[in-house]
């Protein structure tokens, strides 16, 4: 369980150090005092990236540009206590336990964190490329290997479309159509070897996440043609767009609960919906790595009815991990997780 979370130069804070004592935490306080900033901090550490922001945004900006950088500290005390501790500035990452500098791997084995909130509710059911993005975090999460296939992967599908451009700027200058070519029948084949095991993964992960009443259905860009045969059949156009058109990078899934939810569910449905596969997630974590990941619960509250929101704050669910919840007014959460929960006014520290 966290303990402490210290910050330095993070977002608005350029200093901020908070005690830890409950299991469910909520931050409190009016909007832009750094509620979801803290969350973000939590989720960087644990996961190595910003859930909203690229590159380095988050460190502080108002100090001198070769000076630049940000610190999240966190302790934690489970077993033993231990204090992790994440160092970025313009040109490198340092990551340190007990003061020591680790490799990544190691780091990011131990730690992990969920984050759920409107804007992903809203990104999930709009977005192809962060459905998959989705899958592809909690693979990472769950094998730290997958980050490197993935990595390989997006290297050999640039290699890939590389080479179609050339060869694409030959049809059109020529009307040459290079479907044999050597070069794109080698990309081709170091693309197959990534992309079905991707596409492996990401199916099984699939569903491992059905529940009784809820499914998640993965699409694959090939359909139910072998991989293979399906980029064979799409060479012409591959070479015609400069552009691989099949593959993970154009795959989808979508969430079934006896109905095509983006397409015909509610608000609410959709909502409720995904805050079931994030604890469905969470269940997976827990079973593959030995801990639930921490829970981050970013002003869901605002988005949902009394009915809803009574159902995404079980306090049953919230306490198998430590919950992190953001709210303007505590008061609107449910009594049954007031009751143990510790209450931060980060008014107070505005």
């Amino acid at each position: 369980m966290i303990k402490k979370i210290k910050l330095t130069n993070f977002r608005k804070f350029n200093s901020l150090e908070i005690e830890i004592n409950r299991n469910i935490v909520v931050f409190h306080g009016n909007n832009a005092v750094g509620k979801s900033t803290i969350l973000e901090a939590i989720y960087v550490l644990a996961n190595g990236k910003s859930p909203w922001a690229t590159s380095d945004e988050y460190i502080l900006s108002n100090q001198k540009e070769e000076d630049k950088y940000c610190r999240i500290e966190i302790i934690v005390d489970d077993n033993e206590e231990k204090a992790y501790s994440y160092f970025k500035n313009i040109n490198r990452r340092v990551l340190k336990i007990n003061e020591k500098s680790v490799p990544i791997k190691k780091f990011f084995i131990e730690n992990a964190a969920t984050i759920f909130n409107p804007e992903k509710i809203e990104i999930l059911m709009i977005s192809p490329s962060k459905r998959r993005e989705f899958l592809d975090e909690i693979l990472s999460a769950l094998d730290y290997e997958y980050v490197e296939i993935l990595k390989n992967f997006r290297k050999v599908l640039m290699q890939r479309n590389a080479y179609l451009k050339k060869l694409s700027k030959l049809f059109y200058e020529k009307g040459i159509i290079a479907r044999n070519d050597p070069q794109l029948i080698f990309w081709t084949k170091e693309f197959i070897k990534q992309a079905d095991t991707i596409q492996h993964m990401r199916e099984n992960l699939s569903k491992k996440l059905h529940t009784n009443d809820l499914k998640i259905e993965y699409i694959k860009s090939n359909e139910d043609i072998v991989l293979e045969d399906a980029l064979e059949k799409s060479t012409k156009r591959d070479i015609a767009t400069g552009y691989t058109n099949i593959g993970p990078h154009r795959d989808d899934w979508r969430l079934i609960n006896g109905k095509d939810i983006k397409k015909y569910g509610s608000r609410g449905e959709k909502r409720l919906s995904i805050g079931k596969l994030i604890f469905e997630t969470q269940k997976i974590m827990k079973k593959e790595l030995g801990y639930y990941p921490i829970l981050l619960l970013d002003d869901i509250a605002s988005e949902l009815d009394e009915k809803n929101t009574a159902n995404i704050f079980d306090p049953k669910i919230l306490e198998k991990q430590q919950t992190f919840i953001t709210i303007i007014n505590y008061k609107n959460l449910p009594k049954s997780v007031l009751k143990n929960a510790q209450l931060i006014d980060l008014n107070k520290f505005d």
